[in-house]
């Protein structure tokens, strides 16, 4: 009985997210109100307030649940190879901008005019996490290859290059895009090693 319960409160918690999303997509954040959600979700206000002290709850619950995935997703390359040559990486073996593009619904809400407060943020706060501390680089042209301002050199180059992949439009392929961000990687050192067992 327990796990119907369990499942039935992930579901309403699921379409509540859902809803969330497409209304903020739609409105942009500060135009929806708890109220909009729950009708939009049909659902009532008690039963929104039973999972989420109020939007503001819900926008933090969706984004950690968002960047916890996307890491999970852009870390799996070294999951499967902990020392890993860029320069005969292929593509196709990272999904991360797959998982993007499957989950535009929440990505495209880093491009908006009025974007859920935190949610640029989060994106690029958790890139850095993995090259500080997820990712390290060895390579002999610059010693300091995992220096702080090459971290932030990488994270804010990937970053970028997500935006503008959102900006237009996912223009390019999920391929195309994993090609450029290795080439980008791998521009001054060519070995990624795994810095931590549980990525």
């Amino acid at each position: 009985m327990e796990k119907k319960e369990d499942r039935r409160i992930e579901r309403t918690k699921d379409i509540l997210r859902k809803t969330f999303k497409e209304l903020v997509l739609e409105r942009g954040y500060s135009r929806v109100r708890v109220k909009d959600i729950v009708d939009a979700a049909n659902y009532n206000r008690t039963t929104f307030y039973v999972h989420f002290l109020g939007k503001e709850e819900l926008a933090k619950d969706v984004i950690e649940l968002e960047m916890k995935d996307f890491v999970h997703e852009f870390c799996k390359p070294l999951r499967d190879n902990p020392v890993l040559d860029l320069r005969q990486m292929s593509p196709s073996g990272t999904d991360v901008f797959h998982y993007i593009k499957e989950n535009r619904s929440y990505f495209d809400l880093l491009v908006i005019d009025d974007p859920v407060p935190d949610i640029n943020q989060a994106l690029l706060r958790d890139l850095q996490e993995i090259f500080q501390n997820r990712m390290s680089f060895v390579g002999d042209q610059a010693p300091e290859i995992n220096a702080q301002y090459f971290i932030h050199y990488r994270s804010y180059g990937i970053y970028g290059f997500i935006l503008e992949w959102i900006r237009n439009g996912y223009d390019a392929t999920p391929s195309e895009m994993a090609r450029r961000i290795i080439n980008l990687l791998h521009y001054h050192s060519p070995i990624m090693i795994q810095m931590r067992e549980d990525i």
